[in-house]
């Protein structure tokens, strides 16, 4: 009875993630990598294959200057379709993705700072589950332009991307914290993904304690 008992709190500890005072999250600099943190996932690709690219219908979008273009710079040749975008800090313009109805936990895609120039740089900021918002990182594509823990140089054509331990609900996208001139990239590859739904890890508990229930009954023959 007392291991049940263990195992059924185990299980409620683990299905109450949208509970929590804080939120970290790790970079990934490498695609590889960031794929296996986020192994048996659910993923949302907003951009699909290369040379065959199209929104993927489980996410959704919502930019003030972003939309769907010809690639441009490192990315010709690769994609039919990437987003091109632009913000700036001046105008407060922005772009926010979510998995359309559901959080998510990690993101991440193929960034190209170099279509009109360098600008300032990114911030990348998501929305918590619990009210108010999270910074993440600020990235750029300028060499010398990263602080350690806080700031990413990201060459052109490179994958980055993060994993947090709980779930958000949205991410978004802003010019860096500094006026200056706008920043336009172009992002392909975004990948959204999330851990199974909540009912799924209740069916694995389950499973787990009816298992124990038959371990014990065997134990006791």
């Amino acid at each position: 009875m007392k291991l049940r008992v263990l195992l059924f709190l185990a299980i409620v500890t683990l299905l109450a993630g949208s509970a929590y005072a804080s939120i970290t999250f790790t970079p990934y600099t490498n695609y590889n990598q960031w794929l296996n943190a986020t192994a048996g996932w659910t993923h949302y690709p907003f951009l699909a294959v290369p040379i065959n690219e199209s929104q993927n219908p489980g996410t959704s979008v919502i930019s003030d200057a972003g939309s769907f273009g010809a690639p441009r710079a490192v990315f010709t040749g690769l994609y039919n379709q990437v987003w091109t975008d632009r913000v700036t800090e001046a105008f407060g313009e922005a772009t926010t993705w979510w998995i359309t109805g559901l959080d998510m936990q990690a993101f991440g895609g193929y960034w190209d700072f170099s279509p009109a120039g360098y600008g300032q740089g990114l911030t990348l900021t998501v929305s918590l589950l619990n009210k108010g918002s999270a910074h993440v990182f600020d990235i750029c594509g300028v060499p010398g332009c990263g602080i350690p823990g806080q700031t990413y140089y990201v060459p052109d054509g490179t994958w980055f991307g993060i994993v947090a331990d709980h779930p958000f609900d949205a991410m978004t996208i802003t010019a860096d914290h500094q006026p200056g001139v706008a920043e336009t990239f172009d992002l392909a590859g975004l990948d959204l993904a999330r851990v199974p739904e909540p009912g799924t890890l209740l069916l694995v508990g389950t499973g787990v304690l009816g298992l124990a229930s038959t371990v014990r009954r065997r134990l006791r023959l």
